[in-house]
């Protein structure tokens, strides 16, 4: 399981870099959430009373997106922070190649939604770069 003290970035670095060969595999979200979960140590599909999140890392929920626009997982992901009451949340989009528009769609979405002082942070998995890009 994450822990206090490590880096979510390092630590998703590592799952794309351990588990590139099953993400790449991956042919829907339920899937790269399995992936996912088993990297990270997580709980999956964790019931919550805002509903089931997709990943559960300690106090944090997790809102796996994969290949999908850049605002998709935002709202739903502030509903499961605010109304489950986790005190951090991350959404974590997973892309099979580098997309700099899709990184500067998702950059201006964070910017003016002003998600970091919200303590809810913004990865994209560049799976086939092995790249994690937090916004």
């Amino acid at each position: 399981m994450i822990s206090e003290g490590l880096d979510l970035a390092e630590v998703l670095r590592g799952a794309v870099a351990s588990y590139k060969g099953f993400l790449l595999k991956c042919r829907d979200e339920r899937e790269v959430i399995e992936v996912l979960a088993a990297a990270l140590g997580c709980g999956r599909e964790v019931p919550t009373p805002a509903g089931t999140a997709d990943l559960v890392c300690g106090d944090a929920v997790v809102e796996v997106e994969f290949e999908k626009r850049p605002y998709e997982g935002v709202c739903q992901l502030v509903f499961y922070k605010v109304l489950g009451g986790f005190p951090k949340a991350a959404l974590v989009h997973v892309r099979l190649y580098r997309d700099d528009a899709f990184v500067n769609e998702l950059r201006a979405l964070v910017e003016y939604l002003n998600l970091k002082d919200k303590d809810i942070r913004c990865f994209v998995l560049f799976v086939e770069q092995g790249e994690v890009v937090e916004i």
